[in-house]
């Protein structure tokens, strides 16, 4: 599923694409003009799901590596009211995003799929 947001740092519109992987769930950031694929990170569904459902004040990390190659990569994530704060990075600056609470659980729980609807 892919939802709508803006980078926080570049004022970029981007688009977030959340997919179940092979062994966890993808996020694609990418920028809505030029349709520039900026990062993709693959995480543990319930790594993810924890860290939107039980937010700690501050934002949480969560591990992630960078899908097909495996490199270590981490995901930022803080919710702020009705809005998610996402940066994923690698060895470099990182790509972020902030997105709708509401589109954030949906696309989630679309991935993740009716274990998690339920």
């Amino acid at each position: 599923m892919t939802i709508y947001g803006m980078s926080q740092s570049s004022l970029v519109e981007r688009r977030l694409q959340i997919e179940r992987g092979g062994q966890g769930i993808v996020l694609t950031f990418i920028d809505h003009v030029g349709n520039k694929e900026r990062e993709k990170i693959m995480v543990q569904a319930g790594d993810l799901m924890a860290a939107v459902a039980s937010p700690p004040p501050g934002g949480s990390k969560v591990e992630g590596v960078s899908p097909p190659h495996g490199e270590k990569m981490q995901l930022d994530l803080e919710v702020r009211g009705n809005e998610v704060l996402l940066l994923a990075r690698g060895s470099g600056a990182g790509t972020d995003v902030a997105v709708g609470l509401d589109d954030f659980m949906d696309a989630l729980g679309a991935a993740v799929g009716r274990e998690w609807n339920s």
